[in-house]
């Protein structure tokens, strides 16, 4: 059977697309090629279906001839379609099996369906066991969870009706580091939607940063609500944004005028600096809520003014009354919150001053903590709807001792932040270089700086686990934990394919780490750790093996 004859239909009715309808009854050679084709008709009911659309087309009744000429092409392409062949010269040769470090991070793996199934189901569908389920499979297959197929299941989960399983999605996602989700990510969002679509933002955010800039954009100007907030957090990625949000802070209100403000303090940029330095001048009790996370030099100067503001009410507070306490109190309190990620010489100075007044500092929030907490717990209550624990509190806001909290922001902005005047003054904080004496305090921020510049320190973490008193076993004990606590925060990342620090600090500092790092010397630091055993140990060991390194799982094993 010749079937030119519908190639030559099809070419004229594209041709009268172009042309346009008003000349169809004047288009002779769409006539004649109609006329060639009519044969082909009684071959099969499908070319009798084009030559009836044709038909219905070129009849003077036809009322919607624009309609009719698009379902007469698009019928007419689907036909041609079917009879189109393929041929190759050579022999068919097998593929293999699939490498699956040679692929990492591709769109397929290979597992068959039947092996999916189950992890489809637990992804897309509630239950009882789901997440369980789900997690097993994760720590025991994670190629799996690059597959295309599960890829999208893991997007769909977002929106699970077990938040746990919602939040695990994303982090599992935002930790994979593969760009191949975003498709899926992007397809069918919905700018009014809820905590799907929240969830959403953040794992582009995490991986795509100002690449998604202008996705970002189109979706604010129907965003509503923590959608809008979250789109908002976003612009941060791209500098180009400050006139933006500058433009937004005139516009937004409540959280999302905090969101425009926390966002343009992540700008290293001449205009941020400038609106917040005029804030600071009328509301400097709110920049330091703003500042908070930012790791940019304007922001830790600004940060360094108000420490020094702080520190001169400070010396003259004794005759002041309970109201004035609290308040120093709590912007005392807020300029140490603010330090993180902070670093510089005026910062470094900071730490020194407070450290100098830790006696007066201690007092005074000892007296305050009353007050302090009972703002707070109003706060959590209006915040979250549910009261966290008093530890969560203990730990972040209110502490006896300043110098516990300094070190742990120390150490902490550290991991964000490996800025070198901070380094010195961890080494210098832990270990006072004309007396010899060491602050057991400032150990771990001193181990992290021996991690971040790759050092060979295995002799010297020996030296600061001896005893420095005779007889007395529970300094070393102390110095042990403090050194594991600073290796917790080191794992190997396989994608990367390097170690990495890699902290979450979702409920202090509502920002998430994951920095490369060198270690040269890892397979010493394992067998140090070995040697100093404790509970959290073995688990820490698990992230510090390098996965392409044989002879290290080998001896982990």
């Amino acid at each position: 059977m010749d079937t030119g004859a519908i190639y030559e239909l099809r070419e004229r009715l594209r041709a009268a697309a172009i042309a346009g309808t008003n000349l169809l009854s004047e288009d002779f050679r769409l006539k004649r090629a109609y006329d060639a084709f009519k044969p082909l008709e009684k071959a099969s009911p499908v070319f009798a279906k084009v030559g009836q659309l044709t038909e219905q087309l070129l009849s003077p009744n036809c009322q919607n001839v624009q309609g009719a000429l698009l379902d007469t092409i698009t019928l007419a392409d689907a036909v041609i379609c079917t009879l189109g062949t393929v041929d190759m010269v050579g022999e068919v040769e097998s593929v293999g099996a699939l490498n699956m470090e040679q692929y990492a991070g591709s769109l397929i793996v290979n597992a068959p369906y039947s092996a999916l199934k189950e992890l489809l189901e637990a992804l897309t569908t509630s239950g009882g066991g789901h997440y369980g389920y789900v997690c097993d499979i994760h720590e025991e297959h994670p190629e799996l969870f690059r597959d295309y197929r599960v890829i999208n299941a893991l997007v769909q989960a977002l929106g699970a009706s077990y938040a746990e399983l919602a939040d695990q999605a994303e982090r599992w996602m935002i930790e994979e580091n593969d760009k191949t989700v975003l498709p899926a990510l992007y397809r069918d969002f919905d700018p009014k939607g809820k905590k799907e679509m929240v969830r959403r933002v953040k794992v582009i955010s995490a991986l795509a940063g100002a690449e998604a800039n202008e996705f970002y954009i189109r979706m604010l100007a129907e965003a509503q609500k923590d959608v809008r907030t979250e789109l908002i957090d976003a612009l941060r990625h791209e500098p180009k944004n400050v006139s933006l949000l500058c433009d937004l802070s005139k516009t937004e209100k409540g959280k999302n005028k905090d969101k425009v403000f926390e966002s343009l303090a992540e700008m290293q940029d001449a205009d941020a600096e400038n609106i917040f330095r005029k804030l600071a001048k009328k509301k400097p009790e709110n920049i330091l809520m703003y500042l908070r996370n930012t790791t940019t030099n304007w922001a830790a100067e600004l940060v360094a003014v108000s420490c020094e503001q702080m520190l001169d009410k400070l010396d003259c507070i004794g005759s002041a009354g309970e109201k004035e306490k609290t308040e120093l109190a709590e912007r005392l309190l807020d300029t140490v919150r603010a330090l993180f990620g902070k670093g510089g010489t005026h910062v470094c100075e900071c730490y020194r001053k407070m450290l100098l007044h830790k006696g007066k500092i201690n007092r005074l929030l000892h007296a305050a903590e009353k007050e302090i907490w009972m703002k707070s717990y109003e706060r959590n209550i209006v915040q979250y709807g549910v009261l966290r624990s008093k530890t969560y509190w203990d730990s972040t806001i209110i502490c006896d001792d300043i110098e516990m909290v300094l070190a742990k922001i120390l150490q902490h902005s550290l991991i964000v932040n490996p800025d070198t005047d901070l380094q010195e003054l961890a080494l210098e904080l832990y270990q006072d270089k004309d007396s010899g004496k060491s602050n057991a305090k400032f150990l771990s921020a001193a181990v992290i700086v021996k991690f971040s510049r790759d050092e060979d320190c295995v002799d010297w973490l020996e030296e600061q686990v001896r005893d420095k008193v005779l007889f007395v076993a529970k300094q070393s004990k102390k110095c042990i934990e403090a050194i594991t606590h600073a290796a917790a925060y080191v794992i190997w990342d396989q994608r990367r394919n390097s170690y990495v620090f890699y902290g979450s600090y979702v409920d202090v500092y509502n920002k998430s780490v994951v920095r490369p790092i060198r270690l040269q010397h890892a397979k010493e630091l394992v067998e140090w750790l070995k040697e100093h055993f404790t509970k959290e140990t073995d688990g820490i060991l698990t992230n510090w093996v390098a996965l392409n390194d044989e002879d290290m799982r080998l001896d982990y094993l």
